[in-house]
């Protein structure tokens, strides 16, 4: 059976500066953009987190931050539309620029 080192063996003949290209390279290639949603998404996102908040639904949130997209999923306790703010019950809080789909879980 063939035993390959993969990539170690190909650093001896790397120089540092390559190195540290692919791996900024690697990092740049991971990032998402932000979600950009229309006035037409966001009344949708709107009404979905109103009935999942009046009815103690639990939703599953889109989240975007630093680059990179998540879901969390829980039941709303909070929306606090003078600081912009969801907040779940667990105490999760995320900022209403930073949610950009929502789905509630039945």
């Amino acid at each position: 059976m063939i035993r390959d080192r993969g990539n170690i063996k190909w650093n001896a003949m790397m120089l540092p500066e390559h190195v540290k290209m692919l791996r900024e390279w690697r990092e740049k290639d991971e990032r998402e953009e932000k979600p950009v949603l229309d006035e037409w998404a966001l009344q949708d996102l709107n009404e979905q987190l109103l009935i999942a908040y009046q009815n103690h639904y639990e939703v599953e949130l889109k989240i975007w931050k630093k680059d990179r997209t998540s879901k969390e999923t829980g039941k709303i306790a909070v929306l606090d539309n003078k600081r912009r703010i969801c907040i779940l019950e667990d105490g999760r809080s995320f900022p209403f620029e930073s949610i950009y789909g929502a789905t509630i879980l039945e």
